[in-house]
């Protein structure tokens, strides 16, 4: 059965919308991989059959766990690396001002997934889940490694609550704002007492960048 080259193109294009581009933070992208594999499958086995993958995987890509922006790259609050284009926010409380660096999360499957599957997140850094309204959030731990402190905040940058340690791997309770909140910023556990972070506190949003 022959295929009209139209129709061929077709789907080629459509392949390649889905599929994640190599990104090789400067070194060959197997290395890169091997390097920070331990920090990024607890269990490949339950990775593999994760629906919610945001982009279908290709054999040049030995990044498993995430495609961010169709990239195929190691997540950079596991890595630490940060250029120009990185995301920060600012804020200030009664222990001074502060930065973090940032992973923004919009779509549906990466908010799903969130910090799901990982061993670690540098210090500095955070995963800002950036919502399209205010509404009520809810947050469990389902497959979640690392101890979290979750600050719920408005758009207005106030913060509604904030989540103290949230259990790893604990899939009972569910972290709730109390208030209608924008976005949802994680960040390991400790951080927010350390920051000084609060019901109250104030975030420079929307996210700047430098």
């Amino acid at each position: 059965m022959s295929i009209n080259p139209i129709k061929l193109l077709i789907i080629m294009a459509i392949f390649a919308l889905n599929s994640c581009s190599v990104m090789p933070f400067g070194q060959k992208d197997e290395d890169v991989s091997a390097q920070y594999l331990p920090q990024m499958v607890i269990d490949k086995s339950e990775f593999d059959r994760d629906i919610h993958r945001p982009c279908k995987k290709i054999p040049e890509c030995t990044a498993p766990l995430t495609c961010i922006g169709g990239e195929c790259i190691v997540p950079p609050s596991i890595t630490g690396n940060a250029d120009a284009s990185t995301p920060i926010v600012k804020f200030t409380t009664s222990s001074g001002e502060h930065t973090l660096k940032l992973e923004i999360v919009e779509d549906e499957p990466s908010m799903t997934r969130g910090l799901m599957m990982r061993r670690l997140i540098q210090k500095g850094w955070g995963m800002l889940f950036i919502y399209p309204d205010e509404g009520k959030r809810s947050f469990w731990m389902h497959n979640t490694f690392i101890p979290l402190d979750m600050v719920f905040i408005r758009a207005d940058g106030s913060v509604s609550n904030v989540t103290l340690n949230a259990e790893p791997l604990n899939d009972i309770p569910r972290y709730m704002s109390t208030d209608r909140v924008k976005y949802v910023l994680e960040i390991a556990a400790g951080s927010a007492q350390e920051y000084g972070i609060e019901s109250g506190s104030k975030f420079e949003m929307p996210i700047i960048r430098p």
